[in-house]
């Protein structure tokens, strides 16, 4: 029955992502890579984090970071802090045009899955609604 379900999940995984979750354009945002996406997004449910706990979370090595939160931080989208208790430490956070910036992101999520989803016919998503719960609940305790 494991090897099923991991069979399926493999299948599955790819499929939402080529076909609805589309990183291109789903982490779209201005001229920014969805990496630059990925920070501003982890960012906005964390209130700050070092570098290396960003690296940690998005899977990406910290020479390769270094730039993204360059850049960011370049367009005014987050800033950096030393930490009052060790100076070799230093914090990224968000600022006020990088929660807007984030904000405006999710509106653009939300309206291109809906898009996304428009596409599907009333019982179809009232089954996918029904699943996707079931899937949430039975995975919650990996989360």
């Amino acid at each position: 029955m494991i090897e099923r379900i991991l069979s399926d999940f493999l299948i599955l995984v790819p499929l939402l992502n080529k076909k609805i979750l589309r990183e291109s354009e789903l982490y779209k945002l201005d001229d920014l890579y969805p990496s630059h996406v990925q920070i501003l997004l982890l960012l906005s449910k964390n209130k700050q984090l070092t570098m290396s706990e960003i690296s940690r979370e998005i899977h990406v090595i910290n020479s390769n970071l270094t730039p993204l939160v360059d850049k960011l931080i370049k367009l005014g989208y987050l800033k950096r802090q030393p930490s009052k208790k060790d100076r070799r430490v230093v914090h990224i956070s968000l600022t006020a045009s990088g929660k807007k910036q984030v904000e405006k992101h999710k509106q653009y999520a939300v309206l291109y899955l809906k898009e996304q989803f428009e596409q599907l016919d009333e019982p179809t998503l009232e089954a996918l609604q029904e699943h996707l719960g079931e899937v949430n609940r039975i995975l919650e305790p990996f989360i």
